[in-house]
């Protein structure tokens, strides 16, 4: 089945433009999402508000992203129960007790949304390259290291990731859930990667990503 992945904010890669202040801006509230060090300071709109995100305050950002989420989320209408899915991070594997930060940003939107919980049962099979240091993005390669750890939940699935570039973290982890009887048809990120300069580097992206089949080994 398709998958609608929602961002908020834009990852910008370019270097051969003049970054405006809403540039660093996002790009700060996305370092600040992924653990990152924020330097300086960044004005962050949220809900109609606008937050000065700094360093010292950089670990808000995660329940500013689960503010933006649960407005999109409410906006929609979506039936209840709602399960949050985090797609684990590159070092969360079977073989190690690493807990995904995503799970962190799953939570901070089910805490904000009415009859809504958090399902943490993805894990890859061994440590992962991140695809910023030139890990796989291919979506075959990602379902075949995917595993499902636990039952898998029932009622409405949405997957939550901190990024997006190409989609495919997205598209194997709803291959393995739907495999499993999942039923997912939205995924919910910080910010989405962009090599050219958007209007509003905050606005609001609805992605209609094609179904993945992948080959069954």
């Amino acid at each position: 089945m398709a998958l609608k992945v929602v961002s908020f904010a834009t990852y910008l890669v370019s270097g051969n433009v003049a970054w405006r202040d809403g540039d660093y801006n996002a790009l700060k509230f996305v370092k600040a999402i992924k653990g990152l060090p924020v330097n300086m300071y960044a004005r962050v709109p949220v809900c109609g508000v606008t937050r000065r995100l700094e360093q010292a305050n950089a670990d808000e950002a995660i329940g500013w992203f689960g503010e933006l989420g649960a407005e999109y989320i409410v906006g929609q209408n979506l039936p209840r129960p709602i399960t949050f899915v985090p797609v684990p991070n590159s070092s969360c594997a079977v073989t190690n007790e690493a807990v995904p930060r995503t799970l962190r940003l799953a939570q901070a939107i089910a805490d904000r949304v009415g009859d809504a919980n958090v399902w943490d049962g993805l894990r890859w099979r061994v440590v992962m390259l991140p695809s910023s240091q030139g890990g796989t993005r291919d979506p075959q390669t990602l379902y075949d290291n995917l595993v499902v750890t636990k039952e898998m939940p029932t009622g409405r699935i949405v997957l939550v990731d901190d990024v997006r570039t190409t989609g495919a973290h997205f598209v194997a982890a709803l291959a393995r859930i739907t495999e499993r009887g999942g039923a997912c048809t939205l995924a919910l990120c910080a910010a989405r990667r962009v090599d050219a300069q958007e209007e509003s580097p905050f606005s609001v992206r609805e992605e209609e990503f094609a179904e993945f089949v992948p080959r069954v080994r």
